[in-house]
């Protein structure tokens, strides 16, 4: 007898979801559970690396920051072997007379620019005329980036405070050099004919020999870090002191009046974007580390160059 369904053309079909049939044959959608499961696992992931990349790039940025002030270091030690001293904190001289905040007012980093391979800027520059003459423009707000610290987002060049500087834009620094253990009086620097000293390495007109520095360079500061707030217009720069400028002063140089960090007299403190603390050069050439909680006795030694003091460890 014939087969009913052949004659008839019809052709049976096995089903394809038979609990028979292979696994691979069969498909299979993603449960609910299962999406969200996978999503709190990616959550978790991502919680984890984002930090992580965090830390390793800021690891990156304070390690460019050391290898800063070790270059400066380097250069402060060639600019001592051709000059035998160290620069100038600044130069302010008035009618002949010395000025604290007399002219040009050029920093001890612009006078370091030949060591630090910047002869280019020096060469379109006229040291003898003020800061913010118009000849010396390129320099005043040229971005030399070994005076920048990579943890510092802040503008490249800020605008002066004061009498008729509004309009003037200056190079921004990380970096300001050592003036002593103790600030200055706002009232000496105003006067002409008197020199304003620090018992640090770089202040008024200074010229410090290694001589000089009879604490010790392992445990003397000559530079520190300093963060620029651009919300209270606290900004520094390697440029100079511009007469007539708000902080003049302030903006080249650093005391030990508070330790790294601390809010009170911040403008002439050292602070960073690392935490509670700041790195620091010695006149070794080591860069260290200085917390923000160290004793404030100790902090006001390391800054100071020839008061007998003994910083062990530093």
């Amino acid at each position: 007898m014939a087969d009913v369904g052949s004659s008839r053309g019809w052709c049976f079909m096995p089903d394809v979801t038979h609990p028979l049939m292979p696994a691979a044959s069969r498909r299979r959608g993603i449960t609910l559970v299962e999406f969200l499961v996978v999503i709190s696992i990616i959550g978790v992931l991502l919680m984890i690396l984002f930090p992580a990349v965090h830390r390793s790039r800021e690891a990156a940025r304070q390690t460019q920051c050391q290898n800063n002030l070790k270059q400066i270091g380097l250069s402060l030690h060639n600019y001592h072997d051709i000059h035998n001293s160290l620069p100038s904190g600044w130069v302010g001289v008035t009618g002949g007379n010395v000025s604290a905040l007399g002219g040009p007012g050029w920093a001890w980093g612009a006078q370091l620019l030949p060591q630090l391979d910047q002869s280019p800027l020096v060469y379109r520059s006229r040291f003898d005329q003020p800061i913010v003459s118009s000849t010396n423009e390129s320099i005043r707000t040229a971005e030399v980036e070994v005076f920048r610290c990579a943890s510092d987002r802040s503008e490249p060049t800020w605008r002066l405070t004061g009498a008729r500087l509004s309009t003037v834009r200056i190079a921004s620094s990380n970096y300001v050099g050592a003036f002593g253990s103790r600030g200055w009086d706002d009232l000496a620097a105003e006067r002409q004919g008197q020199q304003l000293v620090g018992d640090g390495v770089f202040y008024h007109n200074s010229s410090t020999r290694f001589l000089d520095i009879i604490d010790g360079l392992s445990g003397t500061v000559l530079a520190g870090e300093r963060a620029n707030d651009e919300i209270q217009n606290r900004h520094s720069t390697w440029v100079g002191v511009v007469p007539g400028a708000e902080n003049a002063i302030a903006r080249v140089v650093g005391s030990g009046e508070t330790t790294p960090g601390s809010g009170t007299k911040q403008a002439r403190g050292f602070s960073s974007k690392h935490g509670r603390g700041a790195y620091f050069l010695f006149g070794d050439g080591r860069v260290k580390y200085v917390d923000g909680r160290i004793a404030e006795v100790i902090f006001e030694s390391l800054l100071s160059r020839a008061r007998g003091e003994l910083t062990q460890g530093y």
